[in-house]
Parts: structure tokens; sequence; C-alpha cells
């Protein structure tokens, strides 16, 4: 009695928690399924009924508003209760303070990730998960999907969130040295820089985004001790490779969704993927009147699986529509690829070969020999395949460096019901072929391809009248594209 007694009096004094608790049980909703609807984590709705949380932002609570769906008059109750800034916090309670985040602020929107960014903010506030890696080859859009995921979560962390760029570091030993200065903090005389470190972020409550880490995995280890050291501290990375250590959860960023089809496609279908709904976007950016039509259609959805979803590809095909049509643009893709788009961005993302130039140099001699011999083959190969092409020792050599490309997201694999096969997105495959075109190992690459399909032929002309037949015509048709490039 006396605990309703105390809820009916924190109503009464229009305390924010107790008024958004009180209107959510009203609904019969719990703080999962309010959460739910709000598109934020269930902490942070709990830490804000608790009081934990006392002054949130104006978005979250025409959100929550929107989740009660609230009539005028309840919307205008709740948003009283959010206490003033000139209002002193009662006393004995938390400074009301909003913790200020220190992530960028990006003056282009997030486009076709709301799936993405629903999965990861849900794997954030899962109960566990301390380290979250987002993996993915460069200009898929890691650094974006985990800066609006972080804002997805702001709520969950009292003491705010940290963002680190780490892009232009190379030598592991500066990690932690920069993280301390990022968070404002010198390094303590008669301490190491992970101990001042550990003892800065011990207690506090805290996202740390650490972007770009592909480059320092050697310091993997210093980020799995804070994580241990720290119980309250979250952290999200992202990075081509995952860390490799103990409690990590990794999500690989995909592409971005593809239009349906390239022949004779409904303009409103791609659009509405989200591959083209980018390109709309920025497309739009550089000439305002372009639109997606019944004539330019297919068009557009073939920039987009040639480009095989990559949102920087994307962009920086969509940033010629200033000077050309999508149809005169689909056949000089290569040229736009190549041209720097946006002057504030980093140089290793003004082109897309300087975005894999980055990956690429990131691999030692052996692994980038077999990433150029790789691109021989034309949707995608087996293990078998790539070691006939491989130029390596061993089968076994051919795998390690088979899995290192596969980590650092430079090859991704299909796990089929028949057999595992490998394959590169195409911009990245294109890559890979002018690399081979550079080195004096292509004609010996072709010559094991062709000598490989050829057997493979061969031995399909008898398969085909036996027994097997049913199983011959899958896997044939699963090798038409190197079968094509074996004949050509």
């Amino acid at each position: 009695m006396a605990k309703e007694q105390r809820k009916e009096a924190a109503v009464a004094r229009g305390e924010f928690g107790a008024r958004l608790r009180s209107m959510r049980e009203v609904f019969g909703l719990t703080q999962e399924e309010l959460a739910s609807r709000a598109g934020l984590s269930p902490n942070a709705v709990s830490a804000l009924e608790r009081g934990q949380r006392r002054r949130p932002y104006p978005h979250t609570v025409r959100a929550l508003a929107d989740a009660l769906e609230l009539s005028e008059e309840e919307r205008a109750a709740l948003l009283e209760a959010v206490p003033k800034r000139n209002k002193p916090a009662p006393s004995g309670s938390e400074s009301a303070a909003p913790p200020a985040s220190r992530l960028p602020r990006p003056v282009t929107s997030l486009v076709g990730r709301e799936r993405e960014v629903g999965q990861v903010v849900a794997l954030i506030s899962r109960p566990g998960t301390r380290l979250l890696t987002l993996t993915g080859i460069g200009g898929v859009g890691k650094t974006r999907l985990a800066e609006e995921a972080a804002r997805g979560v702001e709520e969950s962390f009292p003491d705010g969130m940290a963002f680190v760029g780490l892009a232009s570091l190379s030598d592991p030993a500066l990690f932690v040295p920069t993280v301390l200065r990022s968070l404002g903090q010198g390094e303590a005389e008669g301490r190491s820089p992970s101990e001042a470190l550990i003892e800065h972020l011990r207690e506090k409550w805290l996202l740390l985004v650490l972007d770009n880490f592909e480059q320092l995995l050697e310091a993997a280890p210093e980020v799995a001790t804070l994580v241990e050291e720290c119980p309250n501290l979250t952290v999200l990375v992202t990075s081509r490779a995952p860390l490799r250590v103990r409690g990590e959860q990794e999500y690989s960023v995909p592409p971005l969704a593809l239009p349906a089809s390239t022949r004779s496609p409904d303009e409103a279908a791609v659009a509405e993927s989200s591959s083209g709904r980018l390109f709309l976007e920025r497309a739009r950016a550089v000439s305002p009147s372009f639109g997606i039509t019944a004539e330019n259609a297919a068009a557009v959805a073939a920039i987009c699986w040639r480009l095989a979803g990559l949102p920087l590809a994307l962009e920086l095909a969509a940033a010629k529509v200033r000077l050309l049509d999508p149809a005169a643009l689909l056949p000089r893709l290569d040229q736009a690829l190549s041209t720097a788009w946006a002057r504030d961005l980093p140089e290793r993302q003004r082109t897309m070969r300087a975005t894999l130039d980055w990956s690429y140099d990131l691999l030692d001699a052996p692994e980038q020999r077999l990433f150029r011999r790789l691109s021989a083959f034309v949707g995608g190969f087996s293990l078998e395949a790539a070691e006939a092409v491989s130029g390596d020792g061993t089968s076994g050599e051919t795998l390690a460096h088979l899995g290192t490309l596969v980590e650092q997201s430079m090859v991704f694999v299909e796990t089929g019901v028949s057999e595992t096969r490998y394959g590169m997105l195409e911009p990245v495959r294109q890559y890979a072929r002018a690399k081979l075109g550079e080195s004096t190992e292509a004609a010996d690459t072709l010559r094991s391809h062709n000598a490989h399909y050829l057997v493979l032929a061969e031995q399909g002309s008898s398969e085909l009248w036996g027994p097997r037949q049913g199983e011959w015509l899958e896997r044939l048709e699963r090798e038409n594209g190197n079968l094509r490039a074996a004949i050509a």
C-alpha cells in the first residue's frame, strides 16, 4: 500500500519517470514492448522510469508519446514532467545534466539502413553484449551504421558516449594514449597509459565507439582488458576484420539491398530498394531535377547491381549524374569510381580505389597474390578452384590465405547444401583484376583457370549421361560464369 502511495505521490509531483511508468501501465505494455514501439532499448526505458535519466531528449519524449499514442493533452503533460534546465535537481539525486555525446554529426542522411540499425541497437542492448564489432569491406558504411546505432542507445548510458577515430594511427602502441586524449585525460604519473584508462573508465556507464580498428589489430588485447576491467563499459568497434578476442560479438555489415531485377524494372521498385534510394537521394544533391523514370529505371538498377550495393560506390557514381544520365554513366562506372568526389572526405574515401588500396595494403605478400589471382573467377568459386589458381605451395597455405581474405571482408562465403563457395563483390573483383593486370602473373593465372574448367567440362560431358545428371546440371549452372570466361 505504501509503495502505491509513493508512486501516486511521484505522479502527482510530476516526476517524469513516474508519469511515464503510469502511462505505460495504463496501456498494458511492458518496458520491452514500449521500447520496441519507440525505437529505444529496454535499458533506456528502465533508466527513465527509475529516474536514473531525468532529462530525456525531446526526440525521445516524442518517440515515447507516439508509441503510447497519447492525446495532445497527455503529450503536454509528459513533456511538462521533464525537468527544465534551470530547475535544481532534488537533493541526493545525481546531476541531471545530459552527458555530452562526442559522436560526429553527419551532414547527409543515412539511407536504407533501418533494418541494420535496429539489429545493431538490439545487439548493444542485449544483456551480456560488452564488445560488438561491425565488420565489412571498405565503403560498405560501417562508420555511419555505428554512429546511428549509438544514437539509438544513448539513453542507456548515463555517462554518455565517446567516439574515437583511429584511421590516422598505424602503431598499435598509440591506441591507448589516443583513447585517453579523446576522453580528455592525460597520462598519470606513476601509472601506465593502460592503468590510467582503466581507472578513468572503471566506474563509468559509457559507450566507447572505436572507428577503423583494422590496422591496430595487435592492440585487440587492450580492448579485451578494458571490457574485462570496466564492468559498465560497452565497446562498439568498426573494423574490416574482427578483433578475435573472447567475448566479442561480430556483426557483418551487408551491402544495401538491390532492385529485384535489371530487366524492364518498375521505376517505383527501383526507387524503393535501399541501393536505388541512396542513388536517387545523392543524385538529387547534385541535380535536383533528377528522378527515376520508366526510361532510366533499368540503367539505375544495372548501376546498383554492378556496384553490388556498396554505399560509397553508389555515392561516387551518383555524383556524376550532374554530367551523365544513367544510361551513359553505366559503361563509364570505372571512371566514376576513380574520380574524387567530396573534398571534405578523408583521402582514403575519395575514390573506390583509394578505399580498396587501404584494405589491400593491410595484407601480406602471399595474401595479396591470392587476392589478385581470385579475380579470374566470375560468379564465385570453390576451394578446389581457388587452389588451382593460387600459386601457393600447398592446399593448406591456400586455405589459410583465403581465410584471411574472408576475415578482412575482401572475399565472402556462401554456405550451400552441396558445397561452400566463395566470391567477391563486383567492385572488389574489378579492383583485384586491375591489380592482376599490373602484375607479371596474369597469363599464368588465366591458364590455370582455363585448365581447371577444361577438366570440369570434360568430366561433366560424361556425367551428364549418368545417374548423377541432376547433380551435374546444377554444378555446371553454378559454374556458368567461369565456363564462359574460360571459353572466352
